[in-house]
């Protein structure tokens, strides 16, 4: 039997039986990183063709078949899964009531650390100048459409700062959904933020932030760094996604970037292994950031200023 038949033959039962089982089980799977396996597609597809053996030939064309089912279900899958927690269409006629709302909380020197959980869904997020307040945020969209919460332990407060239904719903008016947010920028700050598909626009160049968490979808992402503490953590993960970093040039820089299938721009940067990328003579600043990104098909912009 000729090699290509057998390829496409798994491959279109594999693909059916992957959409089959998805349809007609309850069971889930985590898909959002397994289609980055796509190139073992063509690292089989090599070998196929550079096995003699007609056997063999078929055995490594099958498994080339599917793979590439598994990571063309996978794409589809993470795709759809990610519309899904952003998006709700509705039908009816109501429309929408939009408002704007503030939320702030009162700061006290006696706080050395702050924590804040940021969680949308789609929508446009801005960190602006500094307040006298611990924080000072004003939204636009629904009304009613965020909670917060606080905590405080001793030096220490926690911020959950969250939307109650992160699903866009399409009513007769158009969708609004953005946040504005100020901070003290006397505590020592650790940001983690998850949104869907959304513009995320964070100047941070005036607080003291020791770790940036990010998890978003498709969105565009722009982060300027300061240089207020010794180490800085930077982790973003991400789907397909423009993201532009800025980076202080008073400090040393080290990216670790997963991003096989996304554009990479890294100037003033050397590459020291794979996927690690350290700012020219690093050791010698005292100041450190270390970026950790793991991202889909994505645009990696970083640059010093």
């Amino acid at each position: 039997m000729k090699t290509s038949r057998i390829f496409w033959g798994i491959f279109l039962i594999s693909l059916g039986s992957l959409v089959l089982i998805g349809n007609l089980t309850d069971l889930n799977f985590t898909w959002h990183s397994a289609w980055k396996f796509w190139p073992m597609v063509l690292v089989l597809i090599g070998i196929s063709i550079l096995v003699k053996n007609q056997i063999g030939k078929g055995i490594v064309a099958g498994l080339a078949a599917i793979v590439l089912a598994l990571t063309l279900y996978a794409s589809v899958s993470a795709t759809t899964n990610l519309i899904d927690d952003d998006f709700e269409i509705n039908f009816d006629n109501e429309e929408a009531v939009f408002d704007t709302t503030n939320f702030s909380q009162e700061y006290s020197d006696s706080i050395k650390t702050v924590t804040l959980n940021f969680n949308a869904g789609a929508g446009g997020f801005k960190i602006l100048t500094p307040t006298d307040k611990l924080i000072d945020f004003m939204t636009e969209g629904n009304v009613n459409g965020y909670v917060l919460d606080r905590q405080d332990l001793d030096a220490h407060t926690e911020i959950n700062f969250e939307m109650k239904n992160n699903h866009i719903k399409l009513h007769n008016k158009n969708y609004k959904n953005s946040v504005e947010m100020s901070l003290n920028k006397n505590p020592e700050w650790a940001l983690n933020f998850e949104v869907g598909a959304a513009s995320v626009d964070l100047d941070l160049t005036q607080y003291k932030v020791s770790r940036l968490d990010v998890g978003m979808g498709a969105a565009a992402f722009n982060v300027k760094l300061g240089n207020l503490v010794d180490v800085a953590r930077i982790k973003i993960d991400a789907g397909a996604s423009d993201i532009d970093i800025l980076i202080p040039d008073s400090v040393g820089c080290e990216i670790n970037s997963e991003a096989a299938l996304s554009s990479r721009n890294y100037e003033g940067f050397k590459k020291v292994d794979n996927d690690l990328y350290r700012s020219e003579n690093f050791d010698k600043y005292p100041k450190k950031i270390f970026i950790e990104i793991d991202c889909g098909v994505s645009s990696i912009d970083v640059k010093k200023y």
